[in-house]
């Protein structure tokens, strides 16, 4: 399936609003994908379905992660939104026929980031946070950091993440913790 083909199912499946977000992020992540000399075709592709299977149920999303074999923990059991990315690379392999893992693994971490995020993963990551129809304050800094430090913008990025949760009284899921360390420990210049 080609990216026109991608688009027109995408529209078909998701409300308005976020297919607008899914459209934004793709072109975002396109321009960091230039700026960072990486894949764009393939940020597009990721960018575009990173949000995939953000309108199913929760009971939709527990269904596919058990048909899957995938684990869900305690946290993920008490915020089953966190699996849309992990359900969003199962849906883009079956449903617009993905078989490239580079995309498949922007697409599940998206949300949550991990500790050994690649380029494409963090480029995903932060389009999905500054993409342009974000238009809280927090994202202003990010996008300032976004085109000059991917990692001092993904620190900014997971930062604000963190406090928000922590505001919202939810639960922080680990990967977004040992993402955000990883990158501290990795540059000295934090």
């Amino acid at each position: 399936m080609n990216i026109i083909e991608m688009d027109a199912l995408l529209k078909r499946s998701l409300r308005p609003g976020r297919y607008i977000h899914s459209v934004n992020t793709m072109k975002e992540a396109i321009s960091l994908a230039e700026h960072y000399g990486e894949d764009k075709a393939a940020a597009a592709v990721a960018g575009l379905l990173h949000d995939c299977a953000k309108n199913l149920k929760d009971e939709e999303t527990r269904e596919y992660c058990r048909a899957n074999g995938i684990k869900l923990n305690e946290i993920e059991q008490r915020q089953v939104f966190l699996m849309h990315g992990e359900v969003g690379a199962i849906l883009a392999k079956e449903q617009y026929g993905v078989e490239d893992n580079i995309i498949l693994n922007a697409i599940r971490y998206h949300t949550t980031g991990f500790a050994k995020m690649s380029p494409m993963d963090k480029i995903v990551f932060l389009a999905d946070y500054i993409e342009p129809g974000r238009t809280h304050c927090e994202a202003d800094d990010v996008r300032r950091l976004a085109y000059a430090d991917i990692n001092k913008a993904l620190v900014c990025a997971f930062d604000n993440i963190i406090k928000y949760v922590i505001m919202q009284n939810g639960l922080l899921h680990p990967f977004t913790i040992e993402a955000r360390n990883k990158l501290l420990l990795q540059n000295k210049d934090f």
